[in-house]
């Protein structure tokens, strides 16, 4: 039988070998084998780019032998491959009435028809792979950032000084291992138990109301210079609680608002922006702004994954500007706005300000 089915293309700025890239992270999932990825990249140095271009057909017809030499595999094998990567739905396998494989292409290089090993199944489902992919990256990524909260957590228990304390999380958590849990739910469990045996055991909760000064014997503190400190310490320990998602998303740039998007959609379909996806499409901004892992992760570390992806914001959208705080090196302003920030944290309210001034009176 011969085919000459079609496809809709890959999805814009996808290239074809990175859809071999989200197989492979995919593997697992798709219940593919090492030696299918080895056939299909065979497979992808035998066809050629404009056939993943949308209405083309795209196939091979080499014979199985054929298949065999390349990847120094016996015939048996391939034809396992084959098998196993259509009940995937990646593959087509099509052929002549008396089972040869061939495959014609026109005068300007477009295949015209083919009996063969066909893609077209696998193109289709480029969008799904990707969006798949991207939801396993967040997933690994929120994994990652509990079970360094559970770190922390587990460093103030033991700080307390409360054998009772950390009694009380042992028996929650036997091992005290974030890294030994790999489901999500029950990550999230510990960490609201762990958190509840903070706040139970903590000086500040064991204090009683006979503990406390009588009215009589002490003046109320009127020093207003003193209260503003205290909230500003407690603001700067929030992270981004004096900014909304609303204000961040419009003030970020359009690469930086498109990228929330669609880890938003990555976290839950139809999912609406949060901290959470502008902390990683943040940071997958940083690096196409050539900022470091290693400099990424260190401001982190300093002034927690909101407060870096504001800096992170500032420092992008300001590369688009013409007046005094155009950036023309937003790598080295996301650092310098880091330290600066490390030391003052008043800096990034005082720029978001500016910022927000700018972006209203641009608008009017």
């Amino acid at each position: 039988m011969t085919t000459n089915l079609c496809h809709s293309g890959l999805p814009d700025g996808l290239v074809p070998f990175a859809l071999l890239d989200l197989l492979e992270k995919l593997r697992v999932d798709l219940g593919l084998q090492a030696d299918d990825l080895s056939y299909l990249r065979c497979v992808f140095r035998l066809v050629r780019r404009d056939d993943f271009n949308p209405g083309h057909v795209c196939a091979i017809w080499e014979r199985v032998a054929g298949l065999a030499d390349r990847l120094q595999m016996n015939v048996r094998r391939i034809t396992r491959i084959e098998r196993r990567l259509e009940a995937c739905g990646l593959i087509q396998r099509t052929s002549a009435a008396n089972g040869k494989r061939f495959g014609r292409r026109g005068e300007d290089g477009r295949i015209l028809s083919a009996g063969g090993i066909n893609l077209a199944p696998l193109i289709e489902r480029a969008p799904e792979l990707l969006m798949r992919v991207q939801r396993k990256s967040v997933a690994a990524q929120g994994l990652k950032e509990d079970r360094n909260r559970v770190n922390d957590l587990i460093r103030q228990i033991r700080g307390l000084d409360a054998p009772a304390a950390l009694a009380a999380a042992q028996k929650v958590f036997p091992r005290l291992r974030p890294s030994e849990v790999q489901d999500a739910d029950k990550l999230e469990a510990i960490l609201a138990a762990l958190e509840n045996i903070v706040a139970d055991f903590s000086p500040a909760s064991r204090q009683t109301s006979e503990a406390a000064p009588s009215d009589d014997l002490t003046r109320p503190n009127t020093n207003t210079q003193t209260n503003i400190k205290t909230c500003r310490r407690f603001e700067a320990a929030g992270g981004a609680k004096s900014v909304t998602v609303a204000q961040a998303m419009l003030l970020a740039s359009d690469g930086l608002r498109d990228a929330v998007h669609l880890y938003a959609q990555a976290i839950e379909p139809g999912g609406m922006p949060s901290w959470r996806a502008i902390g990683q499409a943040a940071r997958d901004r940083a690096r196409g702004l050539e900022v470091s892992g290693a400099d990424w992760a260190s401001a982190t570390d300093q002034l927690g994954e909101a407060r870096t992806a504001i800096c992170l914001l500032i420092a992008d959208r300001n590369t688009d500007r013409r007046d005094r705080f155009k950036v023309r090196n937003p790598a080295a302003a996301f650092i310098g706005l880091v330290r600066k920030t490390t030391r003052d944290a008043a800096v990034i309210e005082a720029l978001l300000g500016e910022l927000n001034r700018y972006v209203i009176e641009g608008a009017q």
